[in-house]
């Protein structure tokens, strides 16, 4: 079957990424008033560590997601490298898709495992140090182990999310997204108002990740999909045989998302050995408030990405680029205004909730907008790539990464630039190279300038936003 993208998808993709933001601004002004500037950056550190054992996913989600939405268009074999080429095939291949199924609880039940082990050993030891021996916060052990849980259970259940997509219930999916934010929301108020700081915060981080779990296994293992995969009997030869289709790009994936890691999140751990708490929580704010921004701006990109998967089996190239033109056209807008509005409001924003935690200079968050919006740019683009099945981009993004990570540790270690240093190397580093490759790889494949790709994107907005507001 085709994947197809309805108004109601578009408009619970950007409602489901306004409760996604939500769920960190709607709490923000408490936790940024309620918690010290030491637990404000325990937090950011937390989450810089969070999104360390996430690497532990090493690509199998989009790689997941991404056959499972084949194999709904019509594939019937799995291919380690392009697709199978196929044309409105209603026809599913429903032992495949129980095999993928099998798998993918499988590989995250292992992925479970190591994350919680890694943070509570490693994980431990450096919150440990930067706690002066959990001693300066209170509670901070409690506070870490909780984390460490909450984490373990975002990523074991992260595999729904694949399921969903995949199958194109994209509004479906948005709505588990709406509804566990949204709990997480109240549970957040309801624990800082009792007066339990920072434990409450991860505490309703906990708790939220059944709820997503429940509502997604409800909306997909409809009785329909039951009766269809569940008499299969699976046996383990078939479910290594598909990991190994899986893992052959997966991993490929994964070294990606390592150096992605360094480029985006390094530098906050180099951060949080030679910068001071108070330091540490303005340039996590930062880093917080313009990743709004991409976040939204994105929106659209992302709903779009199971057509665009499904256009590259059905072999429609044309439709692929003014799709992808389009998405990529509201980005810019998006990126634009939100950027803009969080240089004039931001700080006085903060000023008015009274924050323990400041903004850097304009100068320095202007400069790191501009970094987020070539770098966001640029994955968008490689991404496309990726629904072909192709991942051609491992070499530069390691190198990247290492880049980053070297020149942010001389930064830190032999200048007294701090916050600013961090900012220019990294955008230096993606300058190299990433910010142009990835957009001219594009352009040369559907044979088109950046001028007809910017042209083509006005048109289709017009169109699309036409059809969105007045039905035609």
């Amino acid at each position: 079957m085709s994947i197809t993208l309805s108004r109601k998808d578009i408009i619970w993709s950007y409602f489901a990424q306004f409760f996604s933001i939500a769920s960190g601004i709607i709490t923000l002004p408490l936790i940024l008033r309620m918690l010290s500037s030491e637990e404000i950056g325990m937090n950011y550190l937390m989450l810089t560590m969070g999104s360390l054992v996430s690497l532990f996913d090493f690509g199998f989600g989009p790689q997941f997601g991404r056959n499972i939405t084949y194999i709904f268009s019509g594939t019937k074999e799995l291919k380690k490298e392009g697709v199978n080429v196929t044309y409105e095939s209603d026809e599913i291949n429903y032992r495949l898709l129980a095999t993928m199924i099998h798998t993918a609880k499988s590989v995250y039940r292992v992925l479970g495992l190591i994350v919680i082990v890694t943070m509570l050993s490693l994980g431990s030891f450096y919150i440990y140090n930067i706690t002066n021996g959990f001693s300066n916060i209170n509670n901070s052990l409690a506070i870490w182990i909780v984390y460490s849980i909450s984490t373990y259970f975002n990523i074991y259940y992260s595999y729904y999310t694949s399921l969903l997509t995949g199958k194109g219930l994209i509004m479906e999916s948005r709505k588990a997204i709406v509804y566990s934010k949204l709990f997480y929301i109240i549970l957040t108020f309801a624990f800082l108002y009792l007066g339990l700081g920072l434990f409450g915060v991860v505490l309703a981080n906990l708790i939220a990740p059944f709820v997503n779990r429940y509502i997604s296994n409800y909306y997909f293992f409809t009785k329909d999909i039951k009766e269809k995969i569940g008499h299969y009997i699976i046996t383990k030869k078939e479910k290594i045989d598909l990991f190994n289709i899986i893992w052959h790009n997966a991993k490929k994936l994964g070294l990606v998302f390592l150096g992605s890691y360094a480029i985006n999140k390094l530098s906050m751990f180099l951060a949080g050995l030679f910068l001071t708490l108070n330091e540490i929580a303005s340039y996590g704010l930062m880093i917080q408030l313009v990743g709004i921004i991409p976040a939204l701006a994105t929106t659209l990109f992302n709903a779009f990405q199971p057509k665009f998967a499904s256009l590259r089996v059905m072999n429609d190239n044309k439709q692929l680029i003014k799709l992808f033109s389009y998405s990529m056209n509201i980005f810019y807008i998006l990126f634009i205004i939100g950027g803009l509005c969080l240089m004039i409001f931001g700080p006085w924003v903060l000023s008015i909730i009274k924050s323990n935690a400041i903004l850097p200079p304009l100068s320095i968050l202007f400069l790191y907008i501009i970094v987020t919006l070539l770098e966001n740019n640029h994955s968008l683009f490689a991404t496309l790539i990726t629904t072909n099945n192709d991942i051609p981009f491992v070499f530069s993004a390691l190198f990247t990464g290492g880049l980053i990570a070297v020149g942010s540790f001389i930064s830190l270690s032999f200048s007294n630039m701090g916050i600013l240093g961090l900012v220019i190397v990294q955008g230096l580093s993606q300058l190299i190279y990433n910010n142009w490759k990835w957009p001219l790889t594009i352009f040369k494949e559907f044979n088109i300038s950046f001028s007809d790709f910017i042209c083509i994107g006005f048109t289709e907005t017009k169109t699309k936003l036409n059809s969105l507001i007045y039905g035609r």
